[in-house]
């Protein structure tokens, strides 16, 4: 599967499913392992990884608190 369709089955997976995503992700992993297939294994072990990075990449939300108030 090409990084492009990993990227934007996560981003809809993100879309759909929210702070879920990755758990409904995780069960398709799951799922896979247990029917031994591996090209569908690979296929959401590739869209968990490009969930992680989005969520690494992402830019922080306005709303969010920084991280650096409060410290002394």
């Amino acid at each position: 599967m090409a990084e492009l369709d990993s990227k934007q089955i996560a981003q809809n997976m993100m879309v759909a499913h929210g702070l879920l995503a990755q758990a409904v992700v995780k069960e398709r992993i799951e799922e896979s392992r247990l029917q031994g297939d591996a090209s569908g294994l690979a296929r959401w072990q590739n869209v968990e990884a490009a969930i992680n990075e989005l969520r690494r990449t992402a830019p922080r939300s306005a709303s969010a608190p920084d991280a650096r108030r409060g410290r002394s």
